[in-house]
């Protein structure tokens, strides 16, 4: 049975339990990254990720594996003292098995260092793209649309330098 042959009832239950599976997905995804759970926040991630963090780092858009994005963290966020993702209610559309769902972010990524600021805090929003995956959902898009940011823009390349300067 396809949805628009669906009751209106059963539209809105089928609704309501795919905005709280696509909810979780993110929810699960940013909470693995801050409690640096790498293998779990990749249990959130289609096999190939659209990555845009063009607005932050100043580099394009790009199609990249699950498991080089689990790479970059373990060379990254993993050396970071502690991050953060607060992100505010979602506005989620959904379109048969694809979903987006739209976050204001303040993102804060902490590193003891001796070359500036010990935070780096990110304001803006996160678009996610979904994809269901069974009863499930997957996230096959991430784009950050910075609008400002407060402290030590270096903090990701001193965690990749392994904290260097702490």
């Amino acid at each position: 049975m396809g949805i628009m042959t669906m009751t209106a009832s059963a539209r809105a239950s089928y609704y309501a339990i795919s905005r709280a599976h696509i909810e979780n997905t993110v929810a699960r995804f940013v909470l693995a990254l801050d409690s640096r759970d790498i293998d779990s926040a990749v249990a959130c991630l289609a096999p190939r990720v659209r990555w845009d963090y063009a607005s932050v780092t100043g580099q394009p858009a790009a199609e990249i594996d699950a498991s080089a994005l689990a790479a970059r963290w373990q060379s990254t966020i993993v050396h970071t003292d502690a991050s953060q993702h607060f992100l505010s209610m979602p506005c989620i559309g959904l379109s048969g098995d694809r979903a987006t769902c739209v976050v204001h972010a303040q993102v804060t990524v902490r590193l003891a260092n001796r070359i500036g600021s010990q935070h780096l805090t990110t304001h803006g929003t996160y678009t996610f793209g979904l994809v269901r995956a069974g009863a499930d959902w997957s996230i096959d898009a991430v784009a950050m649309a910075q609008l400002w940011s407060d402290g030590n823009p270096r903090i990701m390349e001193l965690a990749a330098a392994g904290g260097v300067q702490r």
